[in-house]
């Protein structure tokens, strides 16, 4: 199993190198990873990837960079939510009702069934909270790639200094 985590590891460290390696211009590349990190804090789970791909070829950015940022930052999912139930509970205010209490405790309610109870129950501030997570994120995250993706572009255009001793 920790062999098959490694593999993960690795497949998305080479994903994450060749979509800082892509040749586009910095600023296209820099607003698909923006759109796709963005993505994932809108609670659309299964649909997130390819939407955001369809989203990004219509707004004219790196549709590959915004799929592939939303997968890579799939399992920090947790981390989205909570951000959005917080955001939202300071935006809207308000405590959140409790839970529906299970009647019969031999039944047990499935996992997801409890969060998708629970998604419903946060409701508008959950949904505003996305929201504006998503457009904060992606605003803050298009300026840290569009700075990284320049900054490499630069590097890779310097010649070596070893080359440059040769040539001397």
């Amino acid at each position: 199993m920790a062999r098959y985590f490694r593999h993960v590891i690795c497949r998305c460290k080479e994903a994450w190198q060749q979509l800082l390696d892509l040749p586009e211009a910095p600023q296209y590349v820099a607003k698909g990873i923006a759109l796709g990190f963005a993505f994932g804090f809108l609670p659309i789970p299964i649909i997130n990837i390819p939407l955001s791909y369809l989203v990004a070829k219509s707004l004219r950015v790196h549709a590959v960079a915004a799929a592939l940022t939303v997968c890579l930052f799939k399992p920090i999912m947790p981390i989205y939510l909570t951000l959005n139930i917080l955001t939202g509970r300071l935006l809207m205010g308000g405590e959140r009702s409790p839970l529906p209490i299970n009647i019969n405790p031999i039944i047990e309610i499935p996992l997801l069934h409890k969060a998708l109870i629970l998604i419903k129950d946060l409701g508008v501030p959950f949904l505003a909270g996305s929201v504006v997570n998503a457009a904060l994120a992606g605003i803050i995250v298009y300026f840290i790639a569009h700075r990284i993706l320049l900054s490499r572009q630069q590097f890779k255009k310097k010649p070596s200094l070893a080359k440059a001793n040769k040539t001397i």
